[in-house]
Order: C-alpha cells, then structure tokens, then sequence
C-alpha cells in the first residue's frame, strides 16, 4: 500500500499559484479582442493579434525557462517570474495605446509561459514516483477550472462592470499566484558535473529542445491544433444553428466532465501503461469532433463536450506525463518546455489553418477535418511511442 502522500502543502500551493496564473490568462484570451475594438477601435485582424500574441510570448517563455531555469535557480526564477507577471498584469490599468498593448501581451504571455513550464517541473518532485500520473492529472486541473470559469468570469465582469475592474481583478489574481508561490517550499537539485555541463550549453536546437519528449510533442501538436479550431470557432457555429447559449454550456460541462474523469485516467496510466490510456483518449477526441460535425440539436453539443473531456481533457496532460516520466532530473525542464511549446504552437496555428476550412465549406466541414486529423493521430501516437515495449504495460 502507497503512504507516499501526494496532497501536502508545497503540492497545493503550486496548483493554486497555478491557477490563478491560468486565470488571468483564460480571461484576458476571451476578452481583450473586444477590448481593443471597443477601446481602439482597431480592426478585426489586429484585435485577434492582441489577444494571441500572449501565445507568441508564452512559447519564447517556455523556450527561456527549459533552458535557463536551472541555471538561474528554481526559486529565483519562479518568484522573479510570478513578479514580473503580476507586473504585466498591473500593467493594463496604465492608459496604453495599440502598439504599447501589444508590447504588454507579449511579455505577459512571456511570463506566462516561463512560470507555467516551471510550476509543472517543480511540481514534480512534489509527486511520489509511482503517482506521477495520478499528480499531474490532479495538477493539471488548475488549467481545467481556469477554462470553464476564466471566459464566464471575464464575460460577467466586462457586461456587469467595467474593463478597469476586469484589470483589477486579473492584477488581484496575479498577486495570489505571486503569494501563493512564494510559501511553495522549493529545493535546489544537485546535479552531477556532466548534468551541469549539459545545462551550460549553448542555445541550440539539441539544447532547447528534449529528444525523448519529441514524440509526445509531435502527437500534441496536431491535438492542439485541432482543439484550437473548437475553442475559435464552436461559439460562431453554435450561433449559425441558434443554439448561440450552446457554446457556453458546452466549456462548462467539458471543464465540469474532466474534474470527474481526469484523476481516474491518471490512476490507470500509472498502473497499466501508457497504451491503455492514450489510445481511447485519442479515439474518445475523435468521436467528439465526429458529433460536432452533426451536431444540430443540444443533446448532440452535450455528448460532445463529454467526449472531448474523456479525449483532449486526458491527452494533454497524460502526454506531459508520458512525455517526463523517464528523463533524467536535469532534463525535466526541457522536456517540459519542449511538450508544452508543441502544443502552443498548435494553439497558435490552429484558429488559422481550421479558419481557411471554415471559409471554404464551413464549420461542421472544418470539424469533420479535425476528426479526420485526429483519428490519423491514433496511428501517429503508436508509430512514434505506442508500438515500443515500455508503452504496453502489463495489459499487453
């Protein structure tokens, strides 16, 4: 029987400095679009720049933090970069103009991504070894909240108040990130010479980026990709089919599905393999994307969403576990930054390239295509990491 205690103090400290970092991310994503046409009046093309150039800078950050957050020291860098984002977060009180906007979505997206990559490395030596499923998948929850809440939360704030209060409260919250960060008790590794030689290398591809963490990065990207096209795109489509109020119902109960199935998909990766988990989660997405292309009724947008939960809710965290499991300690932020950069890249690009399927058949065509790209990915997921021997565990 495991008495290794996976819920202590540091373990839920980071979560909570986690969410409330995730928060302020999901609510500005959601609302700063309207806010610089309201405001700016700036066109269509430049407020959608506004609100994802947070995820340029978060991908330059993940690149930053694996490669220079043990050379820094883990709680220096974990502090400095809770500071600078609640900085940033402050920051949308100043009166700005469009180009000064941007300047502060860039570096906020930068922090962003520097102290998430770094709270999912720390937060691992707060996990037993063999519930490393289990405690990512519970970790990972703090992006689950933040998505089913954070847009309703910024929508309700924006229609009931005023954008000055919407900054206050995203400037509130960054401070509890930094408050919450600062009593996570953080150890400083020891590395061997050869492991602090490694970390010392210059910045390049091989340093930048973790080989062993490229299969599941590779596999998460199209994921992304394709989850990037539902979140852009399902509230205009639900709207086209007068079910506009669907699109809301539809992240609440996704966020609401994945608190009950994620912890137990955790549990049954740390004990059967990886095979046992990732392969119906992937199948489970695709049947999510194959209903939203017939979905004409709420019965249909509400079966989705809980099959995306089974499906894209597990897969982006499994994969990070898959993705670390086996690194050694001083590669862990790498391989950290190199999985979550694969899938802010996928975030990045999705609404794009989903966007030009949109523009040419529409959207239940465009969700047909992520099906498509998605069920394709079962085959690319087994090539790259399924088919070897350690991906099997006992069940095969």
């Amino acid at each position: 029987m495991d008495t290794q205690k996976l819920w202590t103090k540091n373990f839920i400290l980071a979560a909570l400095s986690g969410l409330f970092a995730a928060m302020v991310f999901y609510i500005t994503m959601t609302t700063l679009a309207m806010y610089a046409i309201v405001s700016f009046r700036a066109s269509a093309s430049i407020a959608g720049l506004i609100a994802s150039i947070f995820v340029l800078g978060g991908v330059f950050g993940r690149l930053f933090s694996g490669q220079y957050m043990e050379r820094i020291g883990r709680r220096k860098f974990i502090l400095s970069g809770c500071f600078l984002f609640f900085l940033a977060s402050v920051a949308y009180l100043l009166p700005l103009g469009i180009v000064s906007l941007l300047i502060i979505r860039f570096l906020h997206g930068f922090t962003f991504g520097s102290i998430h990559n770094a709270l999912s490395t720390v937060v691992l030596g707060f996990i037993p070894p063999n519930r490393r499923g289990e405690g990512i998948g519970y970790f990972s929850l703090n992006f689950t909240v933040a998505t089913a809440f954070g847009p309703f939360i910024g929508m309700f704030i924006v229609h009931a108040y005023s954008y000055t209060i919407l900054f206050t409260f995203c400037a509130f919250s960054a401070f509890l990130c930094l408050l919450s960060a600062l009593f996570v008790k953080i150890e400083t590794p020891v590395f061997t010479e050869e492991q602090t030689a490694h970390l010392k290398e210059k910045f390049t591809f091989k340093a930048v980026f973790e080989r062993s963490a490229l299969p599941l990065a590779f596999v998460i990207f199209f994921m992304s990709l394709c989850y990037a096209g539902v979140t852009a795109f399902l509230n205009s489509f639900a709207a086209e089919l007068n079910l506009t109020y669907m699109a809301s119902i539809f992240f609440l109960v996704y966020g609401v599905a994945i608190l009950l199935f994620r912890p137990l998909a955790g549990k049954l990766l740390d004990k059967k393999g990886d095979n046992i988990v990732m392969l119906p989660t992937i199948a489970f997405y695709a049947a999510s994307l194959f209903t939203l292309t017939f979905a004409q009724t709420k019965t249909l947008f509400l079966l989705a969403a809980i099959l995306m939960a089974l499906g894209y809710g597990n897969i982006l965290n499994m994969g990070q576990t898959i993705a670390v499991k086996s690194v050694d300690s001083h590669k862990i932020s790498t391989a950290t930054s190199t999985y979550f950069i694969f899938s802010d890249a996928g975030m990045g690009l999705g609404p794009l390239l989903m966007g030009l399927f949109v523009t040419w058949k529409g959207y239940a065509f465009m969700f047909l295509i992520e099906a498509v790209i998605v069920t394709l990915s079962i085959l690319l997921y087994y090539g790259l990491h399924g088919r070897h021997p350690h991906a099997k565990g006992s069940l095969v």
